[in-house]
């Protein structure tokens, strides 16, 4: 796939393993199609033990274009090892051109320099440029963009440094800050146009200490507050014995605090962004590759952060809460399954938290190849 998102390719014949065909074949065939412009796309499943019957398939398929005057270059990027063995037996019986791709430095490399006939030399060159879009597409996903949140797509400059001092308060608290946040969101809720927030301080002292808050002494409040207000994201600033306010800078500043998690997410995103070519935040994954309506099923993934340089993804999950060992399991396996499922092999994993993980899950994340920030 890669040799056709660079050269022009009339026709590609796959040569794989029967599971492998069956899970890849039809968002293979309709990338190559859609987007690298490929006529005609064959498959044929090969035996994993019989190497006399694989050179048997593959060189028909090899005579048959050669019978039809066709040009035909071997490409064994990724390959398994027994067709690779036989790839490298019929190149020389056939003196065919063979490459592969280095696919983390989107290098070409020609596996036989001897030939009078090579890809770089006589293929016609174009140029599909992998987007994120194409990844998820190229693996048979879809990006869901309705489910796109708006605090999570283009924040202005001003948003983007406002952004960046939340997080250096949330940082110096973090066993704090989902607590503080929840408790915004749900006790500090009566938001006027605005966006000025006015409540007697008995009432936050009750919702202080009803059984289900997470945020329990007023001084953690006052606290919090006072220094979201040292950094201009809230004004006007009020705690006193007889009343609670403050008004929020604008509406991605509430959004953003509402939203205990958005905060590590976004911080972590515009790290990404810079050392990236395409880089977005939450980010909803169809596991199939099709939108249905309201009223039907998908399966969607939501990664965090999703980046892309050059050919190679990296999928981040983001936790800043507290972790304990079947939160801390969940997160791993959880990015882990949907890295494999659209990113493949050489995409990179990583998992931001706000508190670390403990020894075991630091050592079963670099088991599983995934970095821990």
């Amino acid at each position: 796939m890669i040799t056709c998102m660079n050269y022009k390719m009339d026709k590609v014949v796959y040569f794989g393993y029967d599971d492998v065909i069956k899970e890849q074949r039809k968002h293979m065939e309709d990338f190559l199609k859609k987007h690298c412009g490929v006529e005609t796309v064959s498959f044929f499943s090969m035996s994993r033990h019989d190497l006399k019957s694989v050179l048997k398939t593959i060189r028909a398929e090899i005579q048959r274009e050669l019978d039809r005057k066709n040009r035909i270059y071997f490409d064994v990027t990724g390959g398994e090892s027994l067709i690779l063995v036989a790839f490298g037996m019929l190149c020389k019986e056939f003196d065919t051109p063979m490459h592969s791709y280095n696919i983390e430095k989107n290098e070409l490399i020609e596996l036989n320099d001897g030939s009078s006939v090579k890809i770089s030399k006589d293929g016609v060159v174009r140029k599909v440029q992998l987007t994120l879009d194409l990844l998820i597409e190229m693996r048979g996903g879809k990006i869901n963009y309705n489910l796109h949140k708006g605090i999570k797509t283009n924040e202005d400059a001003d948003f983007t440094k406002d952004v960046e001092k939340i997080y250096q308060v949330a940082q110096k608290n973090w066993d704090l800050w989902n607590p503080f946040s929840d408790f915004l969101r749900s006790s500090m809720y009566t938001v006027s146009e605005n966006m000025t927030v006015s409540k007697p301080t008995s009432a936050v002292i009750q919702d202080l200490s009803e059984e289900n808050a997470k945020l329990r002494k007023m001084a953690d409040l006052n606290e919090m507050l006072d220094e979201l207000a040292a950094i201009g994201v809230l004004l006007d600033v009020e705690h006193s014995r007889e009343r609670y306010a403050f008004r929020y800078k604008n509406q991605k500043i509430k959004d953003c605090l509402w939203e205990g998690g958005s905060i590590l997410e976004m911080h972590t995103y515009q790290q990404e962004s810079k050392q990236s070519d395409e880089c977005s935040v939450g980010v909803h994954l169809d596991w199939d590759g099709v939108i249905h309506p309201q009223w039907g099923v998908d399966v969607v993934n939501e990664i965090d952060v999703l980046s892309l340089k050059g050919n190679i993804p990296t999928f981040i999950s983001c936790k800043s809460g507290k972790m304990g060992s079947q939160q801390a399991l969940h997160a791993l396996y959880e990015l882990d399954t949907v890295t494999r499922r659209f990113g493949g092999k050489y995409a990179k994993k990583a998992l931001v938290t706000a508190n670390g993980l403990t020894g075991a899950y630091q050592a079963r994340a670099e088991e599983m190849g995934i970095e821990v920030r």
